[in-house]
């Protein structure tokens, strides 16, 4: 084998990238591939396009509160008396406890009950159905919303007259005006004419869905939050397909909230004036009867005045009467309060601030009553077996034992301090005994009319406190923005939607063909080839277009012609006065024999002397190539002594310089035919004969043939194909070098497509590049008409 030298240093086939040269790849790819951006542009537009044009618009309707928070001191009113009076009906405000309030579900439910959203109305298209306000009729149900357990969408088309045709996927009936029907799930329904400017033509439709689903959904389009924690403000936003009736909605659900909101308090104040008056009552009548036994008294006694004695003796007692009065009050207050949690067959709100001493129990009450509230809130729908009921009593129970050991407490304390003032108003009795047993009746009176006027007085202020705070009861919030729909919809944005779909239709493509590199296991471009192996490239052939196996000849001016020229330049550089040349491959298919007859053509054109050795004894493919009858050849002249080298020499047909030496007959034993000592000679002969012997191997990666031949070769030409040789086979050359099994081996890439314009234009160097050098310039596809 010859020695090489060091030709690379002047034609080196490194490479040798520019920083832009990436960028212009990808570039040339996607302006290779320009129809497919093109088109999936144009078809993310359309749909887009559709989308927007059948998809029902959402609007945005907003609304804001103002909230009184006593923590923020945001109040609807300016202070004054009557407001210390509000402690009375309950809990101070929070704005964020008002924005749980409007995001309950009760709250909610009276909303959509009162609404009457839970049914809806619609202009029945052929793609999809339009929302509306106003149709030809209103569906009146007849049965309690509630019972609703699953929904239906129902066209309605006009006949004759009043006649209606109700329709569905499911079922075909006709109904009138003003006429009751039954419809599952539902219950009965009828349809009410009204007035109507539309066109008669149009078909319209309704829809009902179950209550708690629409609850759901109003919950889920619904939004209630603080934006400003230094405010006691509430934004409302409610998203509806509808501007007009999500302004409806949303104005309920404020006005069921601030009803809802007086309601509470209105319980709780009427409560204790109903628990004041029947007190009132009692006193009244008590005291009526001291006054009058007072009076007889004095006229049964003809008592006209009372001693200095007396009068100091009154005054003495009057302290000792105040406080045994204020307590026995206090009691009775106990007593009835007691009396009001011990009733757990029919609970009620419990009045507050009635004990204003006794602050642990004040604590009890606003949460007593807020229970008892919610408790009759959740009865209006539901059953007392409800487990949300159970809960709320099991938590009425456990605060209604603590209320009551709380009163225990407090009675033992005032029992306490009235048996101490009991004891000092005995010691003055005692005293006043002394006195005229007149004198000493009129006493007693007047001390039992004390303690009674007393209580009466206690008892009527306390009313009249209680009736001011109910008349200043007034909603702990106000509307300060009204409920009013945006201009424009929310959803969906038309210009984002077609840059969506402009954008998404050019990601296909691009994903497509990056999907396409990662996925790719075959050597696409000459960077697969550099980025796995050291092997120089000796030139690269362009896919031929024609259907001829040989595409070189004299006057032959073509891409691939030149090609196979510039191939031939390199290889004198190569070869260094060598003589044979070796082609093999990873795998059959690659074109070894198209570029070894082709070269041979090529060689032959300078006036050399060549000849093709077909050594692909198990699949050979020249001979057919060559349109040659199957003759005598190299497997018979290897294991003939008596044959000559004439008999098995056959001329090309392709060039007279050209010759052939076909395989013969496919041997048994094609290896060892290719070490005989009789393979030596032959190619020493031919050497002698020929100035180049171009010897067409098997695959390397299949058989080890070539590399049997290697050691007659001067050089070996790897054949890779473009988009057919795997990726993963480089390892084969790679392999073959390190070990010194074939050497040298240089690359010749076949069926090379241009790809993009930065490799049509300037190609990979060296043969590598195919652009319009030398050909006659083609008009531009799109003036097809002035092609001749």
């Amino acid at each position: 084998m010859k020695t090489m030298n060091n030709w690379e240093d002047e034609l080196t086939f490194e490479e040798t990238k520019t920083d832009n040269k990436d960028l212009l790849t990808f570039i040339g790819r996607i302006l290779r591939n320009w129809y497919w951006f093109v088109l999936c542009g144009l078809i993310g537009v359309a749909l887009a396009f559709f989308y927007l044009r059948y998809t029902t618009p959402t609007y945005m309707v907003k609304a804001k509160l103002l909230v009184s928070d006593d923590k923020k001191g945001g109040g609807l009113l300016e202070p004054s008396a009557l407001l210390d009076l509000s402690s009375l009906m309950g809990t101070k405000n929070s704005v964020d406890n008002e924005v749980e309030v409007l995001k309950t579900g009760d709250l909610l439910r009276e909303a959509v009950l009162a609404e009457r959203s839970f049914i809806g109305y619609f202009n029945a298209g052929q793609i999809h159905n339009v929302p509306v306000v106003h149709v030809p009729f209103h569906v009146l149900l007849l049965t309690d919303p509630d019972s609703i357990s699953e929904g239906t969408i129902l066209k309605v088309r006009r006949l004759t007259g009043d006649k209606l045709e109700l329709s569905n996927t499911d079922t075909v009936f006709s109904t009138s005006y003003d006429e009751m029907f039954d419809l599952q799930g539902i219950g009965k329904v009828k349809l009410i004419k009204q007035d109507f400017n539309g066109s008669k033509d149009e078909v319209f439709g309704f829809s009902i869905t179950p209550v708690r689903k629409a609850v759901g959904h109003l919950s889920q389009s619904l939004g209630v939050e603080v934006t400003n924690k230094n405010v006691s403000t509430i934004d409302l936003t409610l998203t509806e397909a509808l501007p007009k009736r999500g302004e409806q909605i949303l104005q309920t659900l404020i006005r069921k909230y601030v009803e809802r909101n007086l309601h509470d308090k209105n319980v709780v104040a009427d409560s204790t004036l109903s628990f004041i008056s029947a007190r009132l009552r009692s006193v009244t009548a008590e005291l009526a009867q001291v006054e009058n036994n007072i009076s007889g008294y004095k006229k049964s006694t003809q008592l006209a005045d009372i001693s200095e004695q007396s009068k100091i003796l009154l005054q003495t007692s009057a302290a000792y009467t105040k406080s045994l009065a204020e307590t026995e009050t206090q009691l009775a207050i106990l007593d009835a309060i007691s009396t009001y949690l011990h009733d757990d067959k029919s609970p009620r709100v419990v009045p507050s601030s009635i004990i204003p001493q006794d602050i642990a129990f004040n604590t009890f009450i606003p949460r007593y009553n807020e229970l008892i509230l919610q408790r009759d809130r959740l009865l209006l729908g539901n059953t007392v077996d409800n487990p949300m009921v159970r809960n709320i009593d099991k938590q009425l129970e456990g605060l209604r034992a603590d209320m009551v050991t709380n009163i225990a407490n407090s009675r033992k304390q005032l029992e306490l301090a009235q048996q101490k003032q009991q004891q000092r108003s005995d010691q003055l009795t005692s005293q006043i005994a002394e006195v005229p047993s007149i004198e000493r009746g009129f006493i007693d009176l007047a001390r039992m009319q004390q303690i009674k006027q007393e209580q009466y007085l206690f008892l009527q202020q306390k009313w009249e406190e209680t009736a001011i705070g109910r008349t200043a009861n007034v909603p702990n919030s106000k509307v300060i923005d009204s409920p009013k729909a945006e201009e424009f919809p929310i959803a969906p944005k038309r210009k984002l939607m077609y840059a969506l779909g402009l954008f998404l239709g050019l990601l296909m493509p691009l994903g497509t063909l990056y999907l396409k590199d990662m996925l790719n296991i075959r050597i696409r471009s000459v960077e697969d080839i550099q980025a796995k192996t050291t092997i120089p490239i000796l030139g690269a052939i362009a896919h031929n277009t024609t259907q001829e196996q040989v595409v070189v000849s004299k006057t032959s001016r073509s891409p691939i012609a030149e090609q196979f020229r510039a191939l031939r330049t390199n290889l004198e550089f190569v070869l260094q006065s060598g003589k044979t040349i070796l082609f093999t491959s990873s795998m059959s298919g690659e074109g070894k024999s198209f570029i070894a007859l082709n070269l041979a053509v090529t060689l032959a054109l300078l006036d050399k002397r060549v000849v093709l050795m077909e050594l692909d004894l198990r699949k050979p493919t020249l001979t057919a190539k060559l349109g040659l009858p199957a003759g005598k050849g190299f497997s018979h002249y290897v294991v003939r002594p008596e044959m000559d080298i004439e008999s098995i020499i056959t001329p090309s047909g392709k060039h007279e310089l050209v010759d052939l030496i076909q395989a013969g007959a496919i041997p048994p034993n094609p290896a060892e035919l290719l070490v005989l000592p009789r393979t030596q000679s032959l190619l020493n002969e031919l050497k002698e004969r020929y100035d180049y012997i171009i010897m067409d191997a098997p695959p390397v990666g299949l058989v080890t043939d070539a590399q049997l031949l290697n050691r007659y070769a001067d050089v070996c030409l790897y054949v890779i194909r473009q988009d057919f040789t795997y990726k993963d086979q480089l390892y084969i050359p790679n392999d073959l070098e390190k070990k010194g099994k074939i050497k040298p081996i240089q690359f010749v890439i076949n069926d090379l497509k241009a790809k993009g314009t930065y490799e049509r234009q300037y190609g990979y160097g060296y043969g590598y590049g195919y652009g319009d050098y030398g050909q006659e310039k083609r008009q531009p596809w799109w003036k097809f008409w002035k092609q001749k």
